[in-house]
């Protein structure tokens, strides 16, 4: 069952209205009143009869949470939940607006706010009177909606009172004027909440006093309804965020551990599937006779056809199912906050969260027209993240602290005050922490600017990616670029690396390849495997810039130091003789190595050449599978993480914002 149930309805102008079940609303009262000695006996005959009449008359009755509790255990007094919840669901269509609004602010349990429970924007008083008189007079739609908690839910999560609901829907105005089409200016919203003993919930009434604007679609109302649930349940979160059940912790390692199986499988670069690669060939012989161009939206009916066609052979493949089944199943997860329904499943090609991998086809169908000479390693290789391993930690001098005086964390803050420039290093890496209950990032800042003062161009690099990156301290470019620069004149490899990397792709500076391969090749003269890659790289793929001599210098440079990548594309250059001469042994030799250290392409080149494949066609088809793989797992990452709450100390001050706006202590 649903942990969120919503109802969203909305009543036409100059509906005519339907008395049926006003009677009982209006005695409900006295029903409600039910001797506590009885409420555990079976439903009577009564009650069971009307709830007959309620759910054949109002079928959607049956998604409420009383529904479910009655229909598990049917007792008088889940009966006597169900039947004031379900006349009372159906009020807003059995009532006028008037007599609705008037109905939501003063029933009983209804919290009031002064003489009625009716609550609006912050800053805007409510008058009863006046809002049943103008939604008397109102000649637009309505728009109704009813939020619904289990008591148990409310509780834990704090939704148990009136001015909790209030707050919620307050933030949430302005998605009310997006998914309505309602503006600001003419959004009118009026709420009441209900203190049910076993479903607390929200009535609210939604209008435009424009009546010519305002509309709901399906799309709109799950997009509400999605958002509602992740803030209620994200309070969830955020105050127990490291309380998980052993079940869901397990569920959540075993997918993990099935996601790296399936893609271990993938990277074995044993990929077959001749049908996949006909229709590849089709496209790109369909290509080079098309004109115009050449991306999906541009193309004509068939040739798109075919293009999903390829998309869907590529999602048949056992392994890709896995995965995008993986991602259909977190989606679930996040459906089940306010719907029992399951993510509604859709191929591939036609789910628009996977839309770019259409063009990828479309790429790959136009390499093997073109007969391009490809570079494949897109978020393959390990970018600026990679630092040495070797970096010294603490080089301070030998003088040991009485250990009972002093903890760890003691004895390196005195170290780093002492002037010693690695322990001032290492002091700055544990409070850059999330994990650590000493995360104090602009701590860290100063003893990394410290550090770097005595000469410390690893610290200088440091302070160079916090403030590039913006995830620990505020973004600041400049500063980052500052420090950098600072490091590589030091003659830091990482930083020269880095700066090249920046500049290669014009991300946080303007691109200019000159600039890049000037740092690149600095690292690279120092063996920097990661550099002298992706200077190759540079030198085989840009225009102005391309130098085949260069390519082969700097990747038998990174070859040498274990780039797998660089080995590839050696082994590729030497095989179809691209700018090199061409060595088939050679060739062979770059090829195993860098399948035996793990390159999954050059396994699947090698495969292909075993088994007199086209190498062209057939190396489309796995990079295609590779491209699709990647799409899913950051999309599942992606998933996951917006799930998960991380312990830094910059989401817990969200945190400690959210729950202060909403009255909340800290503990």
């Amino acid at each position: 069952m649903a942990k969120l149930v919503t109802k969203f309805k909305y009543l036409k102008p100059g509906k005519k209205k339907k008395g049926g079940y006003a009677r009982y609303i209006a005695t409900r009262e006295g029903v409600e009143k039910i001797d506590d000695s009885q409420i555990h006996a079976p439903a009577t005959e009564k009650q069971q009869q009307l709830i007959q009449k309620i759910i054949a008359d109002n079928p959607e009755v049956t998604a409420m949470l009383e529904y479910e509790d009655y229909n598990a255990k049917p007792t008088v007094g889940n009966a006597s939940e169900l039947i004031s919840r379900a006349l009372e669901d159906v009020a807003d269509s059995i009532l006028n607006e008037k007599t609705y609004a008037d109905y939501i602010a003063t029933r009983p349990r209804a919290q009031r706010f002064g003489a009625h429970g009716l609550f609006t924007d912050e800053g805007k008083p409510v008058n009863l009177r006046e809002v049943s008189r103008e939604l008397n007079q109102h000649e637009g739609n309505v728009w109704t909606a009813i939020i619904s908690l289990r008591r148990e839910d409310a509780e834990r999560l704090d939704y148990n009172s009136g001015e909790r609901w209030r707050d919620l829907l307050r933030s949430h105005s302005h998605e009310f004027s997006e998914q309505l089409h309602i503006p600001m200016q003419n959004l009118r919203w009026f709420a009441a909440f209900h203190n049910e003993s076993h479903h607390p919930h929200v009535h609210v009434i939604i209008y435009s006093t424009d009546t010519s604007a305002g509309f709901l679609a399906k799309s709109n109302v799950n997009n509400l309804r999605s958002s509602l649930g992740k803030e209620i349940f994200a309070q969830d979160l955020a105050c127990r965020y490291q309380e998980q059940t052993a079940h869901r912790d397990s569920l959540r390692s075993e997918s993990k551990e099935l996601v790296a199986n399936i893609i271990a499988q993938i990277n074995e670069g044993n990929f077959d599937n001749p049908v996949l690669e006909s229709k590849l060939l089709e496209l790109s012989k369909i290509l080079s006779e098309t004109g115009g161009k050449k991306v999906y939206g541009y193309l004509d009916a068939d040739t798109k056809a075919l293009v999903d066609d390829i998309v869907d052979k590529l999602a048949d493949d056992e392994r890709l199912s896995q995965l995008y089944e993986l991602w259909y199943q977190d989606k679930d997860f996040i459906h089940s906050t306010y719907t029992d329904e399951p993510a509604e499943r859709v191929p591939l090609s036609q789910n628009e969260e996977f839309k770019p991998i259409r063009n990828a086809v479309i790429r790959e169908a136009l390499n093997i027209s073109e007969d391009r000479f490809t570079v494949e390693d897109e978020d393959e290789v390990a970018e600026s993240d990679a630092e040495p391993t070797n970096i010294p930690l603490d080089e301070s001098d030998e003088e040991e602290l009485p250990q009972p005086r002093f903890s760890e964390f003691e004895r390196l803050k005195k170290k780093a005050a002492a002037g010693n420039m690695y322990s001032q290093y290492t002091l700055a890496k544990l409070l850059l922490d999330r994990n650590s209950e000493h995360y104090e990032p602009e701590t860290a800042v100063e003893w990394l600017k410290k550090s770097s003062d005595r000469g410390n161009a690893v610290a200088k690099y440091r302070l160079g990616k916090l403030f590039l990156l913006g995830e620990d301290v505020p973004q600041d470019t400049d500063e980052a670029l500052r420090w950098l620069n600072n490091a590589s004149d030091d003659g830091y490899e990482y930083a020269q690396y880095l700066l090249g990397k920046l500049y290669a792709e014009g991300k946080y500076v303007e691109k200019d390849v000159f600039f890049a391969l000037l740092y690149l090749e600095r690292a690279a003269m120092q063996n920097n495997p990661y550099a002298a890659y992706l200077a190759g790289k540079l030198y085989l793929t840009d225009v102005e810039n391309r130098d085949t001599y260069r390519a082969v210098k700097c990747f038998t440079v990174a070859a040498e130091n274990g780039n797998s990548y660089a080995e590839y594309m050696l082994g590729k250059m030497y095989l179809y003789g691209n700018g090199v001469e061409r060595d088939v042994d050679l060739a062979l030799s770059y090829l195993n190595s860098s399948a035996e250290h793990g390159n999954e392409y050059a396994a699947q080149l090698l495969y292909n050449l075993s088994h007199s494949k086209n190498p062209s066609v057939a190396m489309a088809a796995f990079r295609l599978l590779q491209h699709l793989e990647r799409i899913i797992q950051n999309r599942l990452e992606d998933e996951r993480k917006s799930k998960e709450i991380q312990t830094d100390k910059k989401l817990r001050r969200k945190i400690d914002e959210k729950r202060e706006a909403h009255g909340l202590k800290h503990g």
